[in-house]
């Protein structure tokens, strides 16, 4: 697995846009820490963030579409075991 690198010493104005979707089963606040400074990002609307904050959450979002491509694949393979189990 490659391993994520984040550069938290980006100069402070290295922003990048981000658009903060909303939840499907929640529409509270995206919180993200990094290096002892805390974001509060409100779903549902476009922020001007840290390089370094937009990788983490680059990177949650990866992570979170993996696991849920393995859901579906283990969902898939216990369907056709019960298939064959009858």
């Amino acid at each position: 697995m490659a391993k994520t690198t984040i550069d938290a010493s980006t100069a402070p104005n290295d922003l990048v846009s981000y658009y903060v979707p909303r939840g499907e089963a929640n529409d509270e606040d995206v919180f993200v820490a990094l290096n002892g400074k805390s974001y509060l990002l409100r779903r549902g609307s476009t922020v001007r963030i840290p390089r370094a904050v937009y990788d983490i959450l680059m990177e949650s979002r990866h992570r979170e579409e993996v696991r849920d491509a393995r859901r579906r694949l283990l969902a898939q393979d216990a369907a056709k075991r019960e298939v064959y189990v009858r």
